[in-house]
């Protein structure tokens, strides 16, 4: 089992609303229970026009600290197969159901809260199944107190090996980031996003980098960018003048866990699970 790791950034809806889910008290909910909330329960959401669930786990069948989020996310497909020899063996089909395993950490950390997302092809690209995961509108929570983005975490120095690589020849760079709620950071960077979020009410921004001939790929700034794309805080490509290109998508950062064989409801297949989250999260 191979899985996938991101980070999450909440981003307060400054905007009251009248509808928006409220705790029993009438208090506004904090991200970790707003996160706790949401995952509670089984809610459908959609994906490339296919209609996908996620299903949360009982934890009291796994060893997993009940701190964390576990639950499933599914989709079903058709299967054509066969019936049996005395039946003619004329085809049929049926509907079978896949699922993917989903770990969240909701707990407040200065580096934000994490994610781990099992890779399966029957499910999809895990990029953006989480992407249209946390786009959702979660049901009747349409109104929610936060935004949420989702961003993978990248090797670190994967765009700065590129750039060393490949130094005077790139010329053009796209970078695509959530305003953060977590890192804090000190750098002119994540300070330039602190504000865009806390006065102008940014949650993503996007920007194209061009040159006429090739970037300076060693200012301090680029660098601050890099950094905080590979800690889970948004991507980044980048292309040179002879067509050489980076995806820090390509570069994600990844947790292999060994089960196969082992029965997944099994005691020692959650044992390995859970041996791998205490080193992602």
């Amino acid at each position: 089992m191979k899985l996938y790791l991101y980070r999450l950034s909440l981003k307060t809806s400054q905007q009251l609303n009248v509808f928006e889910p409220r705790k029993l008290n009438g208090e506004r909910y904090n991200r970790e229970e707003w996160l706790r909330f949401i995952f509670s329960k089984t809610f459908t959401f959609q994906h490339q026009g296919n209609s996908f669930f996620f299903v949360p786990e009982l934890l009291v069948a796994t060893s997993i600290d009940e701190e964390v989020i576990v639950g499933w996310v599914a989709r079903d497909r058709s299967v054509v197969e066969r019936t049996a020899p005395w039946d003619g063996l004329a085809l049929t089909e049926r509907q079978s159901w896949q699922a993917s395993l989903l770990m969240i950490d909701p707990r407040h950390h200065e580096d934000g809260q994490k994610v781990a997302f099992e890779a399966n092809n029957y499910i999809g690209k895990p990029d953006s199944v989480i992407a249209s995961l946390f786009k959702s509108d979660w049901g009747m929570e349409a109104d929610g107190p936060f935004s949420i983005n989702a961003y993978p975490i990248i090797q670190e120095r994967s765009f700065s090996v590129f750039a060393e690589t490949h130094h005077g020849k790139i010329n053009q760079i796209t970078y695509d980031v959530a305003v953060p709620n977590m890192f804090g950071s000190p750098d002119d960077f994540s300070k330039e996003l602190g504000v865009l979020r806390d006065e102008a009410n940014v949650s993503r921004v996007t920007t194209r980098l061009h040159s006429d001939g090739v970037i300076n790929t060693d200012t301090s700034q680029l660098d601050e960018i890099a950094s905080h794309v590979e800690r889970g805080g948004g991507k980044i490509t980048a292309r040179t003048r002879d067509g050489q290109k980076y995806n820090s998508a390509q570069n994600a950062v990844s947790e292999d866990v060994d089960v196969d064989g082992v029965e997944p409801k099994s005691k020692t297949y959650w044992e390995r699970i859970k041996g791998a989250l205490d080193r992602i999260f």
